[in-house]
């Protein structure tokens, strides 16, 4: 009988921690979040996808969602956010916007490796709710031609002990041609002067997360922003203000 009672007890004990995880898929034949999603995607891209973390579960205040970091299988770096219903009535997903970003950052390290290695950009192309379901559609320029009024916000954080030693004027250049020649639109950038080690910490960041939250900030504090605006590939800072801004020491 004390068996009994011990394994009743670790079983109540077991179920107490699931539900106030929010996740009772243990407990029952309800599938799996991963699968919920994975199963989503497939019908909506036609691609596989890999599943990294699911939260804000049901058993919070978010109610009847959850949200899941995900990319397509075989492509880590290229992670984005969805929203899903418990039972997979429906998604929200920033696959396309995540395609955008990539195409954006792909761009920018070419560019900004004329300057230095040493440097993390993070690409952030604001919700769009789009039509596309073929990612081989998916373009910036017709993406920025479609959806005019989405934000897109890149951070450039760069190792100030490398560009200590580069011009002020040939870094000014180099992004002037960066947005004028190779990315005529409408955006922001953040540059930060950090270090190698702030560096090496967002690159791990982005193994585990799609989106920057305040974790991410907070690795970023003391570290000066020197920001402007991007119109139509145009910067919208003169040179003598990116100068005074500009924070290598």
């Amino acid at each position: 009988m004390r068996k009994v009672k011990i394994a009743a007890l670790s079983l109540l004990i077991i179920i107490s921690l699931l539900g106030v995880s929010g996740c009772m898929n243990f407990m029952s034949n309800s599938p799996d979040r991963a699968d919920i999603a994975k199963k989503l995607l497939k019908e909506k891209y036609n691609e596989d996808f890999s599943i990294y973390t699911s939260g804000e579960g049901y058993g919070t205040l978010t109610g009847n969602t959850f949200k899941i970091v995900a990319s397509p299988e075989g492509n880590e770096e290229l992670k984005f956010e969805a929203k899903v219903e418990k039972e997979g009535k429906w998604m929200i997903d920033e696959y396309v916007e995540a395609l955008v970003e990539n195409e954006i950052k792909q761009t920018a390290s070419d560019k900004i490796r004329e300057l230095t290695d040493d440097f993390f950009i993070k690409v952030y192309v604001g919700f769009a709710d789009t039509d596309y379901t073929d990612k081989s559609k998916v373009s910036l320029e017709e993406f920025s031609k479609k959806y005019t009024n989405v934000p897109i916000v890149l951070t450039l954080l760069l190792d100030k002990n490398a560009m200590a030693t580069i011009d002020a004027e040939k870094e000014y250049q180099v992004l002037q041609d960066l947005f004028a020649e190779k990315l005529p639109i409408n955006a922001a950038l953040e540059i930060y002067y950090t270090d190698g080690d702030t560096l090496k910490k967002s690159e791990e960041y982005f193994k585990k997360n799609a989106e920057t939250y305040d974790d991410f900030d907070q690795m970023l504090e003391g570290f000066k922003e020197n920001g402007f605006g991007v119109k139509e590939g145009q910067i919208n800072i003169p040179l003598d203000q990116f100068i005074e801004q500009r924070q290598v020491q």
